[in-house]
Formats: structure tokens, sequence, C-alpha cells
């Protein structure tokens, strides 16, 4: 027969937050590979040893990763969401009777103490070096830029004066106009470049785009550095947009702080036919890297034909199909973990939140790959 909704409610229940985290949740994998008392370790030299007891470090950050898991970027929505999803409360810590901190404590913490601390580089970097560990790192490797929109509008990009700072200038332009939120700034038809204008909102934020006919944006290069067998980002860094510069420079940067952080070394290194400039190809060679570039029929020095003989080789083959999939890897984390828009500005807070999307990348591929302790 038809079932029945019992209108009356148990008076008493026995709940054990575990129970609503099933074995296959990803909040259960990854949890496993988080040391808590490594990050308060890494935080404790920034707490002082008097006044009230703060929330507990470790909470916050899994708080803001567990919210980039999801797809909640913004700080209210994420406090929301702690509120009423016991899987995120089980995977912070907090028990059903824990009240849910203030949206603004995640603020306040940044400002007062982690942005300038490199914690979260350090938290990357441990991903990266546990893969290293695990024998799950190759000597073959990608790299590839993208562009993420930066926090600011076009409206923002106002004419350089030298002589009046971008927070005074802000202020005199806001003076004229009382449509703050939005400015009524028509601004078609103007031109405007990043050697002559720059925004109010983020002075870091450069007017972008990668040539091919698409308009510009206000944003930031991401670099990223990936090995070929597993998908572990290697190195993740942001540069303020400057052109094919910011590809291949902060590409090497990445390659090098590799080298030093984690003593193995790379052979070779596949990458799109952005990459494929003299300068970047004979610095890779001088690294003892086989430059494993997409060739283009321009480019008549040395090393352009070098590497256009080494595209007949079955190692060039297989990284260039390789490369690819660190593509995958952006538009998995501009899908889902909300890589297409930075929520902070400025060029260090940015970079923290690439480095948070980064552990996050890391860890879903650790947790397939590293056994979960029974």
């Amino acid at each position: 027969m038809m079932g029945t909704n019992d209108p009356q409610p148990s008076m008493f229940y026995s709940i054990n937050l575990e129970q609503f985290v099933t074995e296959d949740d990803p909040f259960r994998k990854i949890r496993s590979l988080i040391d808590t008392d490594h990050i308060r370790k890494l935080c404790s030299p920034l707490y002082s040893d008097e006044g009230r007891p703060s929330v507990p470090p470790e909470q916050l950050f899994l708080a803001l990763l567990g919210g980039y898991l999801l797809g909640v970027t913004s700080e209210r929505g994420l406090v929301r969401r702690l509120t009423s999803d016991m899987a995120l409360r089980w995977f912070v810590g907090l028990d059903l009777d824990s009240q849910v901190w203030d949206h603004s404590t995640f603020t306040q913490n940044r400002k007062r103490r982690f942005d300038s601390s490199g914690i979260m580089e350090r938290l990357f970097d441990e991903t990266v070096k546990q893969a290293v560990e695990k024998g799950l790192v190759s000597d073959h490797a990608s790299l590839d830029g993208t562009l993420v929109k930066a926090n600011a509008s076009h409206k923002s990009f106002v004419p350089i004066e030298v002589f009046m700072k971008p927070s005074e200038y802000k202020k005199r332009i806001r003076s004229l106009d009382q449509d703050e939120g939005n400015p009524t700034i028509d601004f078609h038809g103007e031109k405007r470049s990043n050697k002559t204008h720059v925004s109010t909102t983020d002075p870091d934020a450069k007017l972008a785009n990668k040539g091919n006919g698409t308009a510009a944006m206000v944003g930031y290069t991401v670099n990223g550095l990936m090995e070929n067998r597993n998908r572990i980002l290697l190195g993740i860094n942001v540069e303020t947009f400057r052109g094919p510069a910011s590809e291949t420079e902060g590409g090497k940067k990445l390659i090098d702080d590799f080298h030093s952080k984690h003593g193995v070394r790379i052979r070779t290194v596949g990458a799109d036919k952005g990459y494929f400039a003299g300068k970047f190809m004979r610095d890779l060679l001088r690294r003892k890297i086989k430059p494993h570039i997409a060739a283009k029929t321009i480019g008549s020095e040395k090393v352009h034909e070098r590497v256009r003989r080494m595209a007949k080789t079955m190692g060039y083959r297989l990284s260039q199909r390789a490369r690819k999939k660190i593509e995958e890897l952006w538009g998995e984390a501009k899908c889902w973990h909300g890589f297409r828009l930075f929520r902070r500005r400025g060029l260090l807070p940015v970079g923290d939140e690439a480095y948070l999307i980064g552990w996050l990348l890391n860890l879903k591929r650790l947790s397939k790959l590293i056994p979960a302790p029974v």
C-alpha cells in the first residue's frame, strides 16, 4: 500500500557527523591526506601567547579548501554552507553544537596573518613533496599559461597620473561620480592600454588577451607546470600580464623553483606554440631540458630547426599528446572550483588564491593514487 509521511518527529536523535560522509565522498578521501598538526605548527609563529583563544587556524584553511572543492568561493556563502552541510562540518572539524564563526573572520585573518606568511605556498609544496616521495612524479613535464579574470571591471580603468597614488585617484574619481558601485563611465571608442591606464580597483590587474582576436579582459596570467604521468601540478604562479613574456618567464621560474625545492630534474617539457621562442628554448637547453614545444613554420634560428627535427621523434609526439592534459586541469579548476574569476585583489593575495586551488587539485589527484589508511 501507499506509504504516508509520519507527522510526529522524534524528540531525541542519536547523530554522528561521520555518518553523513559516505566512503566515496571526496571529503573523506582528501581529509586523510591533510596533517592539521602541521598546519598548526606553520601558523604558530603568527599568533600571540596572550589574549582570547582564536578560531583554530587549521579549521580556517580546511573551510577555505572545502569551499573551493564545492565551488563556493564567497565567504558569506561558505559560512551559510558550513551551517547546513554536515559533510563540510565534519571535514572542517566542527561539531553539531559548534557555532560557525562570522564571515569577516576569514578576511581579518588573511590581512593580519596569512597574506604575507607564505603558508599557502608551503601547503601546496607539501603535496608536491608527498608525490615525489611516493614515486608519482615523472621527469617529463608540461607547461602552460592561462588567463584568469581579475575582480575588477573595464570601468575601473582610468588614465595614469604619475603624481597621484591609485588610492588617491580612486577617491577623486568617486567624488566626481555618486554611483560608486558601477560608475557611469562610457569607455567605448577610447584607446586604452596598460601603459596609459590603470585599474583603481586592482592596480596589479592588466588588460590582457591571447592575441587570437578575442576581446581584452582584466586579468592575470597563471602559469602551471604539470608532470605528465599522473597530472600532478609541480608548480603554479601568478604573473602580471605583459604579453608572451608573462608565460615564458613565469614558466622558467616554475622549473627552477621545482628543481631547487625538490631535487628532481625534469628532462623534457612540452608546451604549445606560444612557447616557440628562441630565447625560451635556448634557456631550456642550457638547463639540459629537451624543449618539446609545438613547432611553427616561422623562426630561422638553429634552435628552431632543432626543435622541428625533434618533432619527428616518438618522445616529442608523446609529450605533445600529454601536454594537453594541463589544459584539462585548467578546465576542471574553472568549471568546478571558482578559477574563472579571482575573488581577491592584488598580486600577492591572488597568488595565494592560486596556490589554494593548486593545493586542491593536487589533493584530488593524490586521493586517487595513495591508498587511504585503514
